[in-house]
């Protein structure tokens, strides 16, 4: 996806306790996952590098985020809201052929 609907209340309201070293990393996952459109790989050294943590403190807050924020499948980890976002674009999309996400 090019774009991808992001509600700032929403956020704030529940991401207000996290650093602001956490927040980037919230903010990297969910571009990566949008990006994408499926869900971020399970290895946390291949997500690290995927997202560009490369300090011990980056690579702490991108497993913080993703142990609060998504959801650890066997195809790797999900995040509840973009897999609803990701699916209402689709459906969206399969009403109007020829338009790309």
């Amino acid at each position: 996806m090019n774009y991808y609907r992001h509600h700032i209340g929403d956020y704030l309201r529940d991401t207000a306790h996290l650093s602001m070293l956490e927040d980037a990393a919230y903010r990297r996952l969910l571009d990566l996952y949008y990006m994408r459109e499926r869900s971020i790989p399970a290895d946390h050294a291949a997500v690290c590098r995927l997202v560009r943590a490369r300090e011990d403190d980056e690579r702490s807050a991108v497993r913080v985020v993703l142990e609060e924020f998504f959801t650890l499948e066997s195809d790797g980890w999900h995040q509840k809201r973009a897999d609803g976002e990701i699916a209402l674009a689709e459906e969206i999309l399969s009403l109007r052929p020829g338009m790309e996400m």
